[in-house]
This record gives structure tokens, C-alpha cells and sequence, in this order.
């Protein structure tokens, strides 16, 4: 078995009528640097996105669930707001899905660190507090 080294790159800026032409067509590769592409550069329309990342999260392919669901994390970062009753409850369904749930997991931490960053900070503090490895 040969190894192939992979090259990261950053996915062009896309919209989400890129993202469903890509995954419409089945074109995997050009949906997932579409989906990345849109969270990060989209078009400032955060609902629309967020509607079509929570449509995702239901798609065949394991790789775009996950990713759906790291995108959904994304757009908490980068606009700052989500219908966040909608999204969290939807990732919270999908945490347990095989291939899915890290994703769903790291995603919803995303969501509490960056709509509420002082909540996830005393968090982050008591928990730390309360480690009984840390006493010692």
C-alpha cells in the first residue's frame, strides 16, 4: 500500500448555491471545500447557511454530516449568532451517529465558546477546580 501525503489548502470562497450544486451533482470533493469555502466566506446570509448545514446533517455521506456539523461551529465563530434551540438540538441528535458524533461534539462546544464565551469560561474554571488529579 503506498502513502500519499495530503497538502492542505484553504477552499475558495463559496455560497450556498455553490454548496447544493456541488452536492446535488455528487461531486464529493468540491462539496466539502464548498461547504468550508461558504462557512467561512459566506455571503454574510448566516440563516440560509445554517439551514443548509442543518439539511446536510441528514445526507447519505457520513464525511458530509460531519462536516455540516463542523460548519455549523464555523458559523458560530464567524458571525457570531445561530437559532442556537435549532442547532443545538440537532446536534445533539446526530452525537450519536457513527463518524458524526466528534464532530457534533466539538461543534457544540464551538457553539457555547463563541455565543457565550463567559459561560464556557466558568466552566472551563470549575471544572479545573473540581479535577481531583490537580490537588495534588
Amino acid at each position: 500500500m503506498r502513502h500519499t501525503h495530503r497538502v492542505f489548502h484553504n477552499p475558495p470562497p463559496a455560497t450556498s448555491a455553490d454548496v447544493r450544486a456541488a452536492v446535488d451533482g455528487g461531486e464529493l470533493v468540491s462539496a466539502l471545500d464548498a461547504m468550508v469555502g461558504a462557512a467561512l466566506y459566506g455571503d454574510g446570509d448566516w440563516k440560509e447557511l445554517q439551514d443548509l448545514y442543518l439539511e446536510l446533517l441528514n445526507h447519505e455521506s457520513c464525511q458530509v454530516k460531519a462536516l455540516a456539523a463542523t460548519c455549523l461551529g464555523h458559523l458560530a465563530r464567524v458571525y457570531g449568532q445561530l437559532d442556537e434551540t435549532r442547532v443545538v438540538a440537532a446536534l445533539r441528535h446526530v452525537r450519536s451517529v457513527p463518524n458524526v458524533g466528534g464532530a457534533a461534539v466539538v461543534a457544540l462546544e464551538d457553539i457555547e465558546l463563541f455565543l457565550h464565551p463567559r459561560r464556557s469560561r466558568w466552566r472551563g474554571r470549575l471544572w479545573r477546580a473540581l479535577r481531583p488529579w490537580t490537588w495534588i
